[in-house]
């Protein structure tokens, strides 16, 4: 029997149909994307006349969330949807978390600067804010789990990802992200999945946040010309700046002597990358015990009481 296949009306580089494709991608599901975007075809295949639609054998699905649940399910043992109702239900709650508290404050500051909207400093400023509120509870469910339900990638992961992809490409800076690092080390595993790199490509992260046209002539309107440095009036002398404080010195870690009298072969932060990229428990443990320094480092066995 031949295997189904699928059509995906999508724009180009569309953030909403990466999600779909990318769970077509871990459940190997036939989806093609025409070359050429037709409007047409959308308006008689959806009710609403948006994209993105799929269009199956059985009729046209819209909505992308939808379209992506839809996706996902078709191969219930990739796990995309959870092992149970419980974890469904919570990974809905993350793919509707990512339409309704991500997409939206994304979308007002990503748009004015690749041509999609005008620029707008009161909608900038309030799109920055909301966005770091979202990322801000994101950061703080992230702080102990290396994906948001399960421990594998799930639809979840995959629409919240989506939704930050061109925020995190294009203005969203090394300042902005400082304090979301959990999002961070989240995202940049997500994204390096070959699933991920099948649909959206290799993902640099965003080093200078992209200006929108205007937007730098409206800051400097906003904030006039730079006032003149005050001078004495009677000597025509300007006035002696305060003092900088000295810098503290950073005091130095005790531990911190080891490493350099004998330094571990063992990194963490390169197992914890491992441990996350890995495809099954079994060869995460395989990997642990090929770069495991027996001199660096011990293994406890913890007993709790409580859990």
């Amino acid at each position: 029997m031949a295997p189904k296949q699928y059509t995906l009306h999508a724009p180009p580089g569309s953030f909403r149909a990466f999600k779909a494709l990318i769970a077509a991608e871990y459940g190997d599901v036939n989806v093609t994307v025409p070359e050429e975007f037709d409007a047409a075809a959308v308006a008689k295949l959806s009710p609403f006349g948006r994209a993105p639609v799929l269009e199956t054998e059985k009729g046209a699905i819209t909505s992308s969330n939808a379209i992506c649940r839809y996706l996902a399910a078709i191969r219930p043992e990739t796990g995309l949807l959870g092992d149970s109702v419980f974890e469904a239900a919570e990974i809905d709650s993350w793919v509707d978390f990512a339409s309704n508290e991500l997409d939206l404050p994304a979308s007002v500051w990503v748009y004015p600067v690749v041509g999609y909207m005008q620029f707008s400093q009161a909608a900038y400023e309030k799109a920055k804010a909301d966005l770091a509120a979202s990322l801000a509870a994101l950061d703080s469910h992230l702080l102990t789990r290396t994906f948001l339900v399960t421990d594998q990638v799930t639809l979840a992961d995959i629409a919240v990802a989506s939704s930050l992809v061109y925020p995190f490409k294009l203005v969203a800076d090394k300042n902005f992200l400082k304090p979301f690092t959990n999002v961070v080390r989240w995202f940049t595993t997500c994204v390096k999945q070959e699933e991920f790199i099948a649909v959206i490509g290799a993902v640099t992260m965003c080093k200078t946040e992209l200006k929108a046209p205007g937007q730098a002539a409206d800051k400097k309107a906003a904030g006039g010309k730079k006032a003149d440095k005050k001078t004495d009036k009677k000597k025509g002398k300007k006035e002696d700046k305060p003092a900088a404080p000295a810098p503290v010195k950073k005091v130095e870690h005790p531990y911190k002597i080891m490493d350099r009298e004998a330094p571990s072969t063992m990194v963490m932060d390169t197992w914890k990358k491992t441990y996350s990229n890995a495809a099954t428990y079994d060869e995460s443990m395989s990997k642990f015990w090929e770069t495991y320094d027996m001199e660096g480092f011990s293994l406890w066995h913890m007993v709790y009481n409580y859990n």
